[in-house]
């Protein structure tokens, strides 16, 4: 690796040196139980790769997904499920014809019939999930306006255009002050019946699935745009204050699909890392809300940077998927377009990093925070970060633990006893599944204890990205 990361990975570990003074267990809000038993973190594959082999010969190994789905059109029956605008009832919104906007679906919520799309839903429903009883994750992917007023602007501004040219048509002598307003009631009323409603049937015709809506939440922390040497990744107060608004939507969805795409311009520096945490940090916050158990997160990243074909370097693999697994996320969505596919260099550059420095990171964490759920959480809860600003990663350590390819797949191979264990407690606590309690999770809400965890044969460490790198290579 170049001199520039080694200083950078270097400087992490320097600053993870430091004495973590202060860092106590609190008891965290139960959570939901993993959709796979013993699966404390779900890896998804969602990109459109099967296209690589009938055209360029390029079979894509996968075998370490829990979840392979396709987001192209004729994929059905599969445990991960996309709903477009188009394939989920009647979604109003309104699209370019020309220089001007044609409405579909009636354009606005307000307008949009409500019954119409209810009787519709079901249709979509049944196509794509078969099974009344099949477990997965479902994911309305409803872009084209945003529920809260404020938040529809450049192209969506068309949303709130429209929606007071509907008010002041049926109220002539109104001033523009009384329309918008109106509008906006009207609007941000009607959206969010429809939003609601809309997922209140669809667990009803599903109710194995975990239901929520793509994008959601999200803190707009693109200020990396105007200043990026002052960037300091933080959601604005304003945004968390907006996403307050939304508790409704956050008490009925039963996942949350937030998105950590990573901007290019964010490429391997502190940034992209911090850019990461604020995001996940929010939905982590927000899939409290309300009673009962806390709602899994599911953050949807890419093995490219945003808009681009440009693979994530090491650094960034750790800023995006290693950074969601130490702050407690459910599982991370690899999720990719059309382009992955489009040419034999794409699939073979894809598929060579998929062999390499990515499908090992992915068996690193995911298998390091499975272990974590073992032997601090007794297999009943899922390990986070005790300080969520603190640049810990759950990590095998390169000392007890290698990674090598035997038969064309990865296999991590564990030396018990050598090297010291650093305990996952001094940085990591518990959140434990719904029905579990204590620091390891081990006592059950009915009294009956379990038997308490110990650190076995399978010694692991809260290792920093310099460590990672013998087990990357």
């Amino acid at each position: 690796m170049r001199s520039g990361v080694l200083h950078q990975l270097w400087a992490l570990v320097v600053a993870l040196s430091a004495p973590w003074e202060g860092a106590c267990v609190q008891e965290l809000k139960p959570a939901m139980p993993p959709l796979f038993p013993h699966k404390p973190v779900l890896l998804a594959w969602n990109a459109p790769t099967m296209d690589c082999y009938p055209r360029h010969g390029i079979h894509f190994p996968l075998e370490q997904f829990q979840i392979v789905a396709y987001p192209t059109e004729g994929f059905v029956r599969q445990n991960l499920t996309i709903f477009y605008k188009d394939r989920l009832g009647l979604y109003p919104y309104y699209k370019r014809d020309g220089a001007r906007w044609k409405a579909v679906n009636e354009g606005l919520p307000q307008t949009a019939s409500l019954s119409r799309h209810y009787e519709k839903m079901p249709e979509g429903v049944q196509k794509y999930i078969r099974e009344p009883g099949a477990k997965g994750l479902a994911v309305i992917d409803w872009e084209e306006w945003r529920p809260l007023w404020i938040r529809n602007w450049e192209s969506k501004d068309v949303y709130r255009e429209q929606s007071r040219l509907k008010v002041a048509e049926k109220n002539t002598g109104w001033s523009a002050e009384r329309v918008a307003k109106v509008a906006q009631q009207e609007f941000e009323l009607s959206a969010s019946k429809f939003m609601l409603e809309t997922l209140r049937l669809a667990k009803h015709l599903r109710p194995n699935q975990l239901w929520g809506f793509y994008l959601f939440p999200d803190c707009y922390n693109h200020d990396y745009k105007n200043d990026l040497k002052s960037y300091t990744g933080r959601c604005p107060d304003l945004e968390i204050t907006r996403n307050d608004q939304l508790t409704w939507l956050w008490t009925e969805s039963t996942a949350l699909f937030p998105s950590i795409y990573l901007p290019l311009p964010l490429r391997s520096t502190g940034s992209g890392r911090r850019f990461v945490r604020n995001r996940v940090k929010e939905g982590m916050r927000l899939a409290s809300t309300g009673d009962g158990a806390a709602r899994p997160v599911f953050v949807y990243t890419r093995p490219t940077y945003a808009n681009e074909l440009i693979v994530l370097t090491e650094i960034d693999l750790v800023s995006t998927i290693g950074e969601s697994f130490a702050l407690g996320v459910a599982g991370v969505i690899l999720w990719g377009d059309a382009s992955y596919a489009s040419s034999k260099a794409n699939c073979s550059s894809l598929y060579e990093y998929l062999r390499g420095p990515l499908g090992r990171y992915l068996l690193n964490v995911s298998t390091a925070a499975e272990q974590c759920s073992q032997v601090l959480c007794s297999s009943h809860g899922r390990c986070l970060r005790k300080l969520p600003d603190s640049d810990t990663y759950l990590h095998l350590s390169s000392s007890t633990h290698s990674i090598t390819r035997q038969d064309g797949r990865f296999k991590v191979t564990a030396v018990p006893g050598q090297g010291k264990l650093v305990e996952f407690g001094t940085h990591f606590q518990c959140q434990c599944y719904g029905g579990y309690r204590g620091k390891d999770c081990a006592r059950s809400e009915k009294g009956q204890n379990k038997a308490s965890s110990v650190l076995g044969t399978w010694p692991l460490s809260l290792i920093f990205p310099l460590g990672l790198l013998t087990l990357l290579h």
